[in-house]
């Protein structure tokens, strides 16, 4: 069964304080995603990354929200960088298509830039998208297991077979989905799974590691 956020059909509004769900009135009964709602600014980028704060102006979002905003202005214009308004009447809506339990997250997704032009918005395309999320408040505090958190998540996101990847998730092929990260991005299975990450397709569907 759908969750309430899945239910209801949104858009997305750009705000002065970051960014806020808007509800749009629907008929049917189609499952929506966040990858129906981030269509537009996912088709422009190769990576997207986006960090929902705690809503209590804690030492965490500090941490996080300057480590990330050097991290976007230090990255080329395939990899973009946008924030949530914790203010957002919404702002528990958006969680949850994501499959979040509690801010403060991180989650990076990947984009549809690298895919043909004539791929993107086709359901193939959609069948390559996944995100991975990092909700390790030690890890979001600490700029140095941020660096590398963001850096392999970025890595991963650019340089591994999309497809691969979100098919390991779907049949939540744990061990084979560790061996397509290290051969396609290096990644070091040990590192990677002392940072907690959780690997998310549209939907909310998800796996943790470590």
């Amino acid at each position: 069964m759908a969750n309430l956020a899945q239910s209801q059909r949104w858009r997305l509004r750009r705000t002065g304080a970051g960014l806020r769900l808007g509800q749009v009135r629907a008929f049917g009964t189609e499952l929506f995603t966040w990858a129906d709602l981030l269509r537009l600014p996912l088709a422009a980028v190769r990576v997207y990354a986006l960090y929902f704060p705690s809503r209590f102006d804690l030492p965490v979002d500090e941490a996080a929200t300057s480590s990330l905003r050097l991290f976007g202005q230090q990255s080329s214009d395939t990899t973009s960088v946008d924030f949530w308004d914790p203010r957002d009447v919404h702002f528990s809506e958006a969680l949850d298509l994501f499959g979040l339990r509690n801010p403060p997250a991180l989650v990076l997704v990947t984009g549809l830039r690298a895919q043909a032009a004539d791929a993107v918005g086709s359901a193939d395309s959609l069948d390559s998208l996944y995100c991975i999320s990092f909700a390790d408040t030690a890890v979001l505090t600490d700029r140095e297991r941020m660096a590398v958190a963001v850096n392999m998540a970025h890595e991963i996101l650019m340089r591994c077979d999309s497809r691969e990847i979100a098919s390991y998730i779907r049949r939540r092929k744990i061990r084979a989905l560790l061996a397509a990260i290290g051969h396609g991005a290096g990644a070091v299975r040990d590192e990677l799974v002392k940072l907690h990450p959780s690997f998310g397709l549209p939907g909310g569907f998800s796996v943790e590691l470590g």
